[in-house]
């Protein structure tokens, strides 16, 4: 028989482990695109490619867009760190806890620095 404060675990849990599996899906699909936009279009293009990515980034869509490529992945690789650790053997105080934290910070500072900020 599982007690309240079990269950109450298990919806957190599924909700951490559904942002890691997001994470991971959106790292490798839009990953590559972000990085070749970055790599070759940006500064190979020209002034009027660059203005046209810059539009797309000041719209709703393009800000969501960026949002979920900048918070998304953070999820995925904080929790892939953690992996990483305890393979290892290494085992940090309060690990969990301040790995959520720290992704948790830094999906807020992408939600001020995107759509607070002006």
């Amino acid at each position: 028989m599982t007690t309240k404060k079990d269950h109450s675990k298990q919806k957190t849990g599924k909700v951490i482990k559904g942002l890691y599996i997001v994470g991971s899906t959106w790292a490798a699909i839009f990953s590559p695109i972000v990085l070749v936009i970055l790599a070759f279009i940006i500064p190979f293009g020209d002034a009027i490619t660059r203005s046209y990515i810059l539009k797309l980034a000041n719209t709703q869509v393009g800000k969501i867009f960026l949002f979920l490529t900048i918070s998304l992945p953070i999820w995925f690789a904080l929790q892939q760190i953690l992996t990483l650790l305890h393979q290892y053997n290494i085992y940090p105080k309060r690990e969990k806890g301040l790995t959520y934290l720290l992704a948790l910070a830094w999906t807020i500072h992408a939600i001020y620095v995107l759509f607070v900020r002006l």
